[in-house]
């Protein structure tokens, strides 16, 4: 289930604090985040993608850390899940960057997230 925005943003906070980032996010955009990725995910299995779609579309809610803070996001999902990725960081933020300038669709996304 794709999280609310308060449980969320506590996790965000969470890792702010552990990793010295500042914790000042765009509550509404990141509202508009999640209510995106529930909208995208049809099934389970899709919601780490729709995740990482919805918050990438808008890295600059995340205090100028998406880089670090979108794969975080991600992990914990799918970990919460149980399901696997095998994709590192760098991965991830090639495709941060093509979903910001449109080279991807959510399509794609999930299914280049559904091969793990």
């Amino acid at each position: 289930m794709i999280p609310g925005c308060e449980s969320f943003l506590a996790g965000l906070r969470f890792y702010a604090r552990r990793h010295g980032l500042p914790a000042r996010y765009d509550q509404p955009t990141i509202a508009e985040a999640l209510a995106e990725a529930a909208h995208l995910a049809t099934a389970e299995s899709d919601e780490p993608a729709a995740l990482f779609f919805a918050c990438a579309r808008r890295s600059r809610a995340f205090a100028g850390n998406a880089g670090r803070i979108v794969p975080f996001v991600v992990r914990s999902h799918l970990e919460s899940l149980g399901l696997p990725l095998t994709m590192d960081d760098i991965e991830l933020e090639i495709l941060r960057a093509r979903v910001l300038l449109g080279a991807i669709d959510f399509e794609e996304l999930r299914a280049r997230f559904a091969r793990g």
